[in-house]
């Protein structure tokens, strides 16, 4: 493996077939499917079916696309006060379609940020993703949670590590994104060598003057010695641009999202 490829939430502002159609005609081989909801539409999990499952399947398919990972998210969250089952079944729901899509990955969020009682927070996070470990290991997925990552329970890096020591790393890996392990306060170098073969899903975006809303090139990740490190630890995953910003058109984050492959595909390469 070891592609470089887009996530849809790229184009979260198109209908999902138009997204495919940019993704493909840019390039790109894989795709990391944003399931968030309202965010990032592009399917609803749980109004799915097997029918749909395989229409969407040979959508992708026909654009010489294929699926990596899915990014899930019910933009609830398994700490927040009303309970954890809608991010269940969410998570359950958007695992089963990343079976049907043969996807190898899910990156799920470690709960939201915990004003008081962290560590309690944390170990009732860390208790259903487990669970939810076991749901994906039995569809042959491997979940992965996204920590660090800004707003949530595991927001900064010690917070992160503190949180994984929480969780089995035979049932759930981690979906390292490189924006958000310098938002946490740590580096690519660092990440690398204390997540080892742990990560099992790459999310690709840049970090400058505190913003993880940054074009790969622009800001302060070391993205060629970034590939060069993981892949030295055995990463055999794909790599997922994911590019995000304030109030943009399709257009412009297209324009940024040639920018970045041209950055770092020769950089990929001599990984």
């Amino acid at each position: 493996m070891n592609q470089l490829g887009c996530s849809t939430l790229t184009f979260r502002m198109l209908d999902l077939n138009t997204a495919l159609d940019w993704i493909a005609a840019d390039g790109f081989k894989t795709i990391d499917l944003g399931v968030i909801a309202k965010f990032c539409p592009h399917v609803d999990p749980t109004k799915t079916t097997r029918d749909d499952h395989k229409r969407i399947a040979d959508e992708i398919g026909e654009r010489g696309l294929r699926v990596s990972s899915i990014n899930a998210w019910s933009l609830t969250a398994l700490n927040r006060p009303e309970g954890p089952d809608e991010e269940i079944a969410w998570v359950r729901a958007s695992l089963q379609l990343a079976s049907a899509l043969g996807g190898y990955a899910l990156s799920m969020q470690p709960g939201r940020k915990a004003e008081t009682e962290w560590l309690a927070q944390a170990r009732l996070v860390a208790h259903h993703v487990n669970e939810l470990g076991k749901f994906a290991r039995d569809l042959g997925v491997r979940l992965a949670v996204e920590a660090p990552h800004k707003g949530t329970l595991a927001e900064t890096f010690s917070q992160a590590l503190e949180f994984l020591e929480m969780i089995d790393p035979d049932l759930v890996g981690v979906a390292l994104d490189t924006s958000h392990i310098h938002n946490g306060g740590s580096n690519l170098a660092t990440a690398v060598k204390t997540y080892g073969d742990r990560v099992c899903h790459v999310h690709v975006r840049d970090f400058k003057d505190g913003s993880i809303l940054t074009t790969p090139g622009d800001g302060e990740c070391d993205f060629a010695g970034f590939f060069k490190a993981i892949q030295a630890r055995g990463y055999r995953g794909d790599y997922s641009l994911e590019l995000e910003y304030r109030d943009s058109t399709a257009a412009y984050n297209r324009e940024q999202l040639e920018r970045a492959a041209e950055h770092l595909r020769p950089r990929l390469a001599q990984g």
